[in-house]
């Protein structure tokens, strides 16, 4: 099989969040690639042929080639679960398959881009915590304050025990007051952003283009 450890996304996929010059926005964005994934469809049929697993999706899809989805309500169960795509076209999704017989499948199924495995620990009005939950990692807190349309502020907790509580702040206080910036938009207004992460479960890269005139990629 096909490693999985490393998810891909950016704001042309269909259903990609969107981060605009709002409140919040940034944090749609991690939402949904660090915890929860997107563009969720169900799947009109899951065909297993020579060790390939061909879903169709009449609506479309968000997948590409070498990102990663999650497939559940497949039976056999073995189809289930993250899989690293290796071609698509409009309306089909293929994945490698190890020991499963030609077959279709069953079930009411579903496939989705898969989040990067991150848990967000504390929220509140436009406030998000994540951390890894891999402990062979720091497992240490990325606070993310999106309360502004324009910037959101950035601080890393080794410790926290709620969403404005924590110990051993970095950078520090005295280094930057309020943690660093990460813009978003030139403008207050909904005018969509371009942005790209990767991620896995201990690391992420994040990219911004806070211009509309910025190209995408």
């Amino acid at each position: 099989m096909l490693d999985t450890s490393v998810k891909y996304f950016h704001s042309g996929m269909a259903g990609a969040p969107v981060m605009d010059g709002t409140a919040g926005s940034l944090l749609a964005v991690l939402d949904a690639c660090l915890v929860n994934g997107f563009g969720l469809k169900t799947v009109d049929s899951l065909v297993v042929s020579n060790n390939v697993a061909t879903a169709t999706i009449n609506t479309g899809h968000s997948a590409e080639a070498d990102v990663v989805v999650e497939i559940a309500g497949a039976t056999p169960s073995g189809l289930n679960g993250q899989q690293k795509v290796i071609a698509v076209t409009p309306n089909t999704v293929q994945w490698e398959t190890t020991g499963i017989a030609d077959q279709t499948a069953t079930g009411t199924i579903s496939l989705k881009l898969a989040g990067a495995d991150w848990v967000k620990e504390f929220s509140g009005a436009n406030l998000g915590a994540y951390r890894s939950p891999n402990i062979l990692g720091t497992r240490m807190y990325l606070r993310v304050d999106d309360t502004n349309a324009t910037f959101a502020r950035i601080i890393g907790y080794e410790t926290m025990s709620d969403i404005n509580t924590g110990t051993g702040l970095f950078p520090s206080t005295a280094q930057r007051p309020g943690g660093l910036y990460w813009s978003k938009s030139q403008s207050a207004d909904s005018t969509r952003r371009e942005w790209i992460l990767i991620a896995d479960d201990r690391m992420i890269y994040f990219g911004r283009a806070h211009r509309s005139d910025y190209p995408e990629g």
